[in-house]
């Protein structure tokens, strides 16, 4: 084998490799084509619309590495049942009928600059974090917005959880890692700031978020994959559309 020939090997190796997992995908995903909600010839198109500030989030959240631990994906039926644990895939309220459990599609990661699909999960998937954290604030008598921010400055500070039965739940298994950086200690003015820390300061002091903890809580928040989703990338299995019917 020549030198040439051992070279133009290796470039078509990995050339091939890179255009197939990294050009095609990202391709793709830049140039979605839109799809109508239902197969009738003036029906609406699916808009999966985001803002400017969850934008900028997602990139707080893609910059501090929080896709390593946490994925944002619930796969495909056939390749696990994650449609069916509890608020992992969305919400069900069988007395006001409402169920918004679905898979996860390209769209859902619309207008970020990179898909926050996630490495592993050594913490819980966020696909619908919005909906656990309304219910873990109800709780605690916080607003989801407060939770966030306590959880950011201390993930296992055992006031945030609170068990079926009134107790306090142990939150020192969580390995997040405190994103303290992300707050100021700042004197008091007027009534002091909505997001402050409940943490014990020196009189006249408050522990407040910075704008960026301000922005990457409504990123958190904008987190509930509980829009309709057109007839043809409905993919949920025939047990859940039939429960629906019921």
């Amino acid at each position: 084998m020549t030198l040439k020939s051992f070279l133009l090997g290796m470039c078509l190796s990995f050339g091939s490799a890179w255009m197939f997992v990294i050009a095609i995908p990202t391709a793709k995903m830049n140039n979605l084509a839109p799809v109508k909600m239902n197969n009738e010839e003036d029906a609406a198109l699916y808009q999966h619309k985001v803002s400017g500030r969850i934008r900028n989030g997602a990139e707080i959240y893609a910059s501090n590495g929080c896709y390593a631990c946490h994925t944002q994906l619930i796969r495909p039926t056939y390749a696990g049942h994650q449609i069916w644990r509890d608020d992992m895939a969305g919400v069900v309220d069988k007395a006001e009928q409402i169920d918004t459990r679905r898979e996860t599609t390209v769209y859902d990661y619309t207008g970020e600059e990179y898909a926050q699909i996630g490495l592993m999960r050594m913490g819980p998937d966020l696909s619908n974090l919005a909906y656990r954290v309304e219910k873990y604030a109800a709780l605690t008598k916080l607003t989801p917005e407060q939770w966030l921010v306590e959880h950011l400055f201390n993930p296992r500070n055992n006031d945030l959880r609170i068990g079926k039965g009134g107790e306090k739940l142990n939150m020192s298994w969580s390995n997040c890692p405190s994103q303290r950086y992300m707050f100021d200690k700042t004197p008091v003015s007027g009534q002091g700031d909505s997001l402050a820390l409940r943490k014990k300061t020196k009189r006249g002091e408050q522990f407040v978020p910075k704008e960026e903890a301000r922005v990457l809580v409504s990123y958190l928040m904008s987190l509930r994959r509980d829009d309709a989703v057109p007839l043809s990338m409905d993919n949920r299995p025939p047990e859940v559309k039939e429960e629906e019917k019921k």
